[in-house]
C-alpha cells in the first residue's frame, strides 16, 4: 500500500522555534526555526520512507471561519518577527528538497489536509498526517493515522478512543463541548474533557445528548441549554473542510530530484555545517531515498 504524508508545516514551524535556543547565521540572521525543521523533516522522511509528501501551511489572512465568527482565533498572540523571518527560507529548502509546498488564501492549513487525506483515502493509499494539532483527531479512520511529532505517537482509531476517551466520528462534539482556547472557541461551561466523554459515550453526540437532558444533573443540564446556540457556530468552526477546491492529485505530490547544488549553497549561506556534510554524503551516494525504519 502506497504511503502518504501530510506534513502541517506550522506547526512544525512553531515547534522547531521553540524547542531550540536561538541559532544565528554568519551574517547574523536567526536560522534556529529553519535548522529544527530540517532536522524534524528528514527525520519524518526516514521513518515514514513516503511515496507522496506535502507541507503545508496556513496562508496569512483571514479564512471562510471568519467570516461565520468574527473573533476565530483573536485571542492568538502575533508570530514573533524572528521567527517570521525564517518562514519563507524554510519554504525554500523544502522546494530544494523536491517536497511540494502547500497553501490556499481563505482557507487552514488543516483543510488542505483534511482534502488530501480524503483523496488519498479514496484511492486506497495509507494517510500519516504530522502534526501536534489535536483537531486533526477528526480525520482518523482505518486508513488514515495522526503522527504527533513532539509525543512520537502514532493514533489510529483505538489510540484516539484511549487519550481522548472517544471516538474519531464524535472528535468534532467532543472539541465543540470543551471548546478551544488556543481557536477562542467557547464550549459549555463547567463541562470538562472527562464529563464530555462520558455524555458522548452514553449518547453518541450532541443531538443525543439534548433528547436526553433531563437525564442530566440540573447544573449540566442548564450550561448546555445555555450553550445551545453557539453549539453549531463551534461545530462548524471546528469541522475541517474535506472539499477544499485544490487543483492537484495526490500522485502530485511524489517527491522530485533534490536540488544539492542550490541546497549545499543555501546551508553554506546559513552556516549548517553539520547538514552540510551529511547532505554532501547523500549527494555522492545518490541516497535520494531512505531507507525504511520500523516506526510505521
Amino acid at each position: 500500500m502506497k504511503k502518504v504524508a501530510l506534513v502541517d508545516g506550522s506547526s512544525y514551524i512553531y515547534r522547531a522555534f521553540y524547542a531550540l535556543p536561538p541559532l544565528k547565521s554568519p551574517d547574523g540572521k536567526p536560522t534556529g526555526a529553519i535548522y529544527g525543521f530540517i532536522r524534524m523533516l528528514s527525520k519524518l522522511i526516514n521513518d515514514i520512507n513516503p511515496d507522496y509528501i506535502a507541507v503545508v501551511f496556513d496562508k496569512a489572512g483571514k479564512t471562510f471561519r471568519h467570516k461565520e465568527y468574527k473573533e476565530y482565533k483573536a485571542t492568538r498572540k502575533e508570530t514573533p518577527d524572528e521567527l517570521k523571518l525564517q518562514i519563507p527560507e524554510i519554504k525554500k529548502i523544502v522546494r530544494l528538497f523536491g517536497i511540494k509546498v502547500l497553501e490556499k488564501e481563505g482557507y487552514e492549513a488543516d483543510d488542505i489536509i483534511a482534502t488530501l487525506a480524503k483523496k488519498a483515502k479514496e484511492k486506497g493509499y495509507q494517510v500519516y498526517i504530522i502534526t501536534p494539532d489535536k483537531d486533526m483527531m477528526q480525520l482518523v479512520n482505518q486508513n488514515v493515522f495522526v503522527f504527533n511529532p513532539v509525543s512520537e505517537k502514532l493514533f489510529d482509531k483505538e489510540a484516539v478512543k484511549e487519550k481522548y476517551g472517544v471516538y474519531p466520528e464524535q472528535f468534532i462534539d467532543y472539541l465543540a463541548i470543551i471548546g478551544d482556547n488556543v481557536d477562542n472557541i467557547h464550549g459549555v461551561k463547567g463541562v470538562g474533557p472527562k464529563t464530555a466523554s462520558k455524555l458522548l459515550n452514553e449518547y453518541k453526540n450532541l443531538e443525543g445528548i439534548f433528547e436526553n437532558l433531563d437525564n442530566l444533573r440540573e447544573k449540566i443540564k442548564n450550561a448546555f441549554l445555555e450553550a445551545k446556540e453557539n453549539l453549531e457556530t463551534n461545530r462548524f468552526l471546528i469541522k475541517l473542510d474535506d472539499n477544499t477546491p485544490l487543483d492537484i492529485e495526490i500522485e502530485d505530490l511524489e517527491k522530485k530530484q533534490t536540488n544539492w547544488e542550490d541546497l549545499i549553497k543555501e546551508f553554506e549561506t546559513l552556516g549548517f555545517k553539520s547538514l552540510l556534510k551529511e547532505i554532501k554524503n547523500k549527494k555522492v551516494n545518490h541516497e535520494e531515498k531512505p531507507v525504511q525504519k520500523k516506526l510505521f
